[in-house]
């Protein structure tokens, strides 16, 4: 079936024509067949158009586009090859039926198609940061910081009467009740702290430390302490916490997608990825240009 979606998507890019229809050369070639039943080319190529070719084209778009900018290197293999280990080991003598209920062949099947795929989509996503990082960072304003997290108001003056008499952050922090982790974290725009304090984040310019600051409904109490604003000083915890972002990963893959000007000539397949994934129609932007 992966054989014959790649030559499929293969047509994609051969027609000429802007309202065309692939076809394949040998639809009646069988590919299997059950007794006096065979299952063609052709029937498993009109199988995968009338489902979700757009999606299909995208993801062979995608190994393409890995194969260029983040081909597999020992490394990646190595941690696809722990990852397989860890859930080899997990489910045990079940594990081949349990890969092979979600379609894959083998262990290798999975490996090649699944776990080496999702690591090379991670490392081009951060090989985008890292090459827009500039761009990226004046977007999400990222800043090293520390918070502690109070219910009872009282605490929380008193932690910062410590802290503000050179006591130890997360010493404090324990004393005083805080209910959250004091260790360092990378804040962004997009963090899921309270309104009032990424409003404080997102005027701060140097390291310092913040007043008390209570949420909309006065429940709780925050302390903020940021101790770097210069987000070369921490670029690698950057890169991972931008990368985490939901919107990251489609905005990387359109801006590779534009720049090797993935183009879809097939009308059936061009109409599911206006209607389902119309982002990546990135040809789209081009004619309107």
């Amino acid at each position: 079936m992966k054989k014959l979606i790649v030559l499929a998507l293969s047509l994609l890019v051969l027609a000429g024509c802007s309202d065309a229809r692939a076809q394949l050369s040998d639809p009646n070639t069988a590919v299997f067949s059950v007794g006096d039943q065979s299952l063609t080319k052709g029937d498993l190529y009109s199988f995968m158009m009338a489902r979700d070719a757009g999606y299909y084209a995208i993801n062979e778009a995608n190994r393409i586009i890995f194969d260029q900018e983040v081909p597999v290197s020992d490394q990646m293999r190595a941690e696809a090859e722990e990852t397989l280990n860890s859930y080899r080991s997990m489910f045990g003598d079940s594990f081949t039926s349990y890969l092979q209920s979600y379609g894959f062949a083998d262990e290798e099947d999975y490996l090649n198609n699944s776990l080496l795929l999702s690591i090379q989509s991670q490392a081009l996503t951060e090989k985008y940061i890292n090459e827009n990082f500039d761009t990226l960072t004046a977007r999400y304003s990222p800043k090293k910081i520390r918070l502690m997290q109070f219910t009872d108001e009282t605490a929380a003056n008193t932690a910062l009467e410590a802290l503000k008499n050179g006591a130890d952050f997360a010493e404090t922090a324990s004393a005083n009740g805080s209910s959250v982790s004091s260790e360092e974290t990378v804040a962004t725009t997009q963090s899921s702290y309270a309104t009032n304090v990424l409003a404080y984040l997102s005027v701060v310019t140097e390291p310092g430390l913040s007043e008390v600051i209570a949420d909309d409904s006065a429940a709780n109490f925050y302390i903020v302490q940021v101790t770097d604003t210069n987000p070369e000083n921490f670029r690698d915890e950057v890169v991972s916490a931008i990368a985490a972002m939901s919107t990251i990963s489609s905005e990387s893959t359109i801006h590779y997608f534009e720049k090797y000007n993935f183009t879809v000539y097939d009308k059936t397949i061009y109409d599911q990825l206006s209607s389902n994934y119309s982002d990546y129609l990135v040809q789209d932007n081009s004619d309107s240009e």
